[in-house]
């Protein structure tokens, strides 16, 4: 006996309950991906797009946003980097202007400019300790650290064994330690 195929409105119902609710998530791993907010809209069109016409394929209480993120990563590999080669980025600056735009406007309460440069000047540090990683490394910190993917999980997205992303996250985040370390004991945040 074969399960019923659910109506196109279940369908929708469900897509809406399941997938959007993880599209902030999503956006966010497309821009760390392309680096430029205008081809990551691009980029999560196509992924949602994708998640639509396979959602079918989509297992009710699984992750949900694990399985849209392989989606964006498969979008990401199967051309989307050759293509946003060719594609004029937006400069860092710019990105970290609307970064922080958009922190500001999610936090309101940063209104103090001491604290503002000095969160500015960590962030710059962090992301440019961050954005020094190797792709892989980076991808895998993204999905487990930011994402709060399983490592399972995470090894699928990525489609590498479980003991590799296990490997790439310990030697991520020892790469963003070292990185870091001058800066941190600059800040006093650790002893010199």
């Amino acid at each position: 006996m074969t399960a019923r195929r659910p109506s196109s409105a279940e369908k929708r119902k469900l897509f809406e309950t399941e997938a959007l609710p993880h599209l902030d998530a999503v956006y966010t791993m497309a821009v760390r991906l392309v680096h430029n907010p205008d081809d990551a809209n691009d980029l999560l069109q196509e992924t949602i797009l994708r998640a639509w016409r396979f959602f079918d394929q989509f297992e009710p209480g699984t992750n949900c946003r694990a399985w849209l993120l392989t989606i964006l990563f498969n979008n990401f590999r199967n051309g989307y980097r050759r293509s946003s080669r060719e594609q004029p980025a937006a400069s860092p600056s710019d990105l970290d202007h609307r970064l922080e735009a958009a922190h500001l406007a999610d936090n309101p309460e940063q209104e103090n400019p001491e604290a503002m440069v000095s969160m500015r000047t960590m962030d710059r540090e962090v992301e440019a300790a961050f954005n020094s990683l190797p792709d892989e490394f980076r991808s895998a910190l993204l999905l487990i650290d930011v994402q709060e993917l399983s490592y399972q999980e995470a090894s699928r997205v990525l489609e590498a064994p479980v003991g590799t992303i296990k490997s790439r996250v310990s030697r991520g985040r020892a790469m963003m330690r070292r990185a870091l370390k001058d800066y941190a004991k600059e800040k006093g945040i650790i002893p010199s």
